[in-house]
């Protein structure tokens, strides 16, 4: 028969208040149940709470007609309500989903400029964090002097913007061409620009064209072939176009997509220098099929040669400067195109008549940023120890580097909705929720303090996330792990990776729980590594847990907007994530670190092996490519691009793995995938007859390629098996400016 069950009342913590229903007890009659048909659930880990249990069992009382007998079913074991594994109810994350959505909306609004270091708005995101982080009832996390916890920022430099005028500000940009009829003076900002990379320095002499400025290209191509002087360029003023030789229609000679990456312009400006050249004017050839080559670009281009001053010129102006060099009756055929076509057909070094001056001034501004951190104080003997959740609020601002838009997002404002806008909202929500359930915590309760942190920089290189992992604010022995948020507001079909439950011992078992109750389907991976702020702990020995809701078509260009952000999933990871931290900050024990690709306990784990080792890079540097990349929209978690020499022309759709191959999602139009046939939902399964398992198996399948292999594809489209041939091509490159 049905147990008796207490006899609940309103109000009393443990009846309707807690369940969220209406309760039956055994004094309820048949008849009543019959009548009602009401379906009840009983979570035994809230009697047990009730009762004083540790343990009980879930069960389901069905109700049946007035003739049929009742029966209590045991559904699964539960755990004690202390671990808060369940996530929250319905009515509870629909409130969070309110406050969640106005998060992105305020993060992504056009106000704040993309967030980027540098701007404005990346200042009021700062303020707007910390304006929460007081309101949930936050202290402050980091020291003024040798005062602990009295800011909630902790400043730092960040790497220079190429956004005009952030770091870089013109005093001053003459350039003066002597020849036989005197002087002639070009227009700064039309015909020529002091460079972001520019030292400031006064020069005077003669021009030596050298061409490309390549040392080595292909077809035994040469600016300085074998016999060379080392100093051919003493003193002088190297003249250079950019990009590499080119044919009729302005396209890369030995590039089948854009350029090779002989086009780079920093080995070309370091040739020269290296050569004797006191000063570079770099050109822009005329008729290159490359937008950048109608720009004045300056800002955008910086160098590792900051001794000498440098400038970029129109193809306009350097006609004018040749004209002034040889005198306007002089050498009527000599044009800057002519000198194009002579250094498209081969290399050397030509010295111009007359001389240059060039007089440049520049002003260099740090550019300071800083994260913003609160701490939510832990109890009793575990208070001195710390568990991080952390989000990056910067994103790629105006689009001057890390834009996928490539030169068409230069200048325009990249909102980055789920790139980090999302990953901040739910830092601020796990903070609002944590703070709340802190304080039910008893008296006598032991529970890690809860570092939030908003890192800055990450855009540029995980700097923000750096300085600390450098200045902590207390011994990094004391941190218990670090869980990440970055783009977590692209929930589709309820799944989220998880990367690093091989990085503490134990690590991925003590999750198996959270796993099992959350309604997202969750893909594990044991790797540490990848290119958000987690890699900075994970490079410091803590264990970490990046969580992520995959890459998409928006990423890092202007169209990732807050009309794209599935606020409800972003809360129920926010809730997840959440979860997580109160059974890290509430187990008794320390996680002990095993290491950043997680390998050390993966036999032992059960979860899935990646096979990632590579250290990753920056998601974005200064001087990102101009084109979008299409292969692999970012990194891959605990993969690097440096290694891939070859475009196939797709970025993936889906990163979770869990189908087995590479699910497609954009096609580049004009590269190999797309020439080979394949569109945007076919599932790659095969490489070469070795078997796609997920995007991470087949990223060292493409390291392995060399431009020209050509490769054999099965794929998946409308439940029938395809193949095709696709013929690899070199990833196309752009100068680091």
């Amino acid at each position: 028969m049905l147990p008796t069950l207490p006899q609940y009342t309103r109000g009393n913590a443990c009846g309707d208040s807690v369940f969220g229903l209406t309760p039956i007890t055994s004094t309820t009659s048949a008849r009543s149940r019959a009548q009602t048909h009401t379906r009840f659930l009983v979570f035994a880990s809230t009697i047990a709470a009730c009762v004083g249990s540790p343990l009980a069992t879930l069960y389901a009382a069905d109700v049946v007609p007035a003739n049929q007998t009742a029966v209590m079913v045991p559904i699964a074991p539960a755990i004690s309500s202390s671990l808060r594994i369940q996530p929250s109810s319905i009515d509870e994350l629909a409130r969070l989903t309110n406050d969640y959505r106005q998060h992105v909306n305020v993060l992504a609004d056009p106000f704040m400029e993309g967030r980027a270091p540098g701007t404005k708005g990346n200042r009021v995101s700062a303020d707007y964090l910390e304006f929460h982080f007081k309101r949930f009832g936050l202290i402050p996390a980091f020291p003024v002097g040798d005062a602990p916890r009295t800011s909630y920022r902790q400043e730092f430099e960040a790497p220079p913007s190429s956004r005009p005028g952030d770091s870089v500000v013109k005093d001053r940009e003459i350039l003066t061409a002597t020849g036989p009829k005197g002087e002639v003076s070009l227009i700064a900002g039309k015909d020529f620009e002091a460079t972001g990379g520019s030292a400031s320095a006064t020069f005077t002499g003669p021009v030596s064209f050298v061409g490309y400025s390549i040392v080595n290209g292909d077809d035994d191509y040469s600016t300085y072939p074998e016999g060379t002087a080392d100093d051919v360029l003493k003193d002088s003023i190297a003249m250079l176009f950019r990009f590499e030789p080119m044919n009729d229609q302005g396209k890369s000679a030995w590039a089948t997509e854009r350029w090779s990456n002989k086009a780079a312009l920093d080995p070309k400006v370091r040739a020269a220098v290296s050569r004797g050249a006191k000063a570079i004017i770099i050109v822009n050839p005329p008729g290159a099929q490359d937008d950048r080559s109608k720009q004045l670009d300056g800002w955008a281009i910086t160098s590792r040669q900051k001794d000498v001053p440098i400038v970029i010129m129109s193809a306009e102006g350097a006609d004018a400067l040749v004209r002034g060099l040889a005198g306007s009756d002089a050498a009527p055929g000599e044009t800057i195109m002519a000198m194009r076509q002579r250094a498209d057909a081969k290399g050397g070094i030509e010295t111009l008549a007359g001389s240059v001056t060039l007089d440049v001034a520049l002003k260099r501004v740090p550019l300071m940023t800083d994260n913003v951190g609160a701490i939510l104080a832990g109890k009793g003997t575990l208070a001195n120890e710390i568990v991080v959740i952390g989000a990056h609020y910067d994103h790629v601002g105006y689009g001057f580097f890390g834009s996928r838009d490539g030169n068409a997002g230069r200048g325009k404002i990249h909102p980055g909705a789920d790139d980090n806008a999302s990953g901040t909202a739910g830092l601020l929500i796990a903070a609002q929720q944590l703070a709340n359930w802190y304080k039910d915590l008893p008296d006598d309760a032991n529970a890690r303090s809860i570092l939030f942190v908003g890192f800055c920089a990450e855009e540029s290189g995980l700097n923000g996330s750096q300085f600390y992992v450098k200045h902590p604010i207390q011994p990094l022995e004391t941190h218990q792990a670090m869980i990440n948020l970055d783009m977590i507001g692209r929930l589709r079909e309820g799944k989220v990776e998880v990367y690093g439950v091989g990085t503490g011992v134990g690590l991925a078992e003590w999750l198996k729980p959270y796993f099992d109750a959350s309604t997202l389907t969750v893909a594990p991976k044991i790797s540490g590594l990848g290119p958000s702020d987690h890699a900075s702990f994970v490079s410091a020995k803590i264990p970490v847990l990046f969580v992520h809701t995959g890459l998409h078509a928006e990423y890092h260009r202007v169209v990732d907007t807050a009309d794209t952000i599935n606020s409800e999933g972003g809360v129920q990871v926010s809730d997840f994530a959440a979860r997580i931290a109160w059974g890290l900050a509430t187990r008794p024990d320390k996680l002990q670190f095993t290491s950043a690709n997680g390998r050390a306990s993966a036999r032992d784990s059960g979860a899935k092996d990646s096979g990632n080792e590579q250290v990753p890079n920056a998601l974005a540097q200064e001087g990102a490519p101009a084109e979008p990349n299409a292969d692999l929209s970012a990194p891959v978690a605990g993969q690097s691009m440096s290694r891939v020499g070859v475009r196939f022309g797709i970025s993936p759709g889906d990163y979770t793995g869990t189908e087995p191959g590479v699910l497609v999602g954009e096609v580049q139009e004009g590269l190999p995938a797309a020439k080979a046939g394949l569109k945007s939902g076919d599932r790659m399964i095969k490489w070469n007859d070795k078997d796609l398992t997920d995007v991470e198996s087949w990223m060292p399948l493409l390291a392995e390629h060399k431009p020209g292999d050509k490769v054999s594809i099965i794929y998946v489209r409308d439940g029938k098996e395809v193949t095709a041939i696709a013929e690899l091509v070199a990833r196309s490159t752009s100068p680091r400016e």
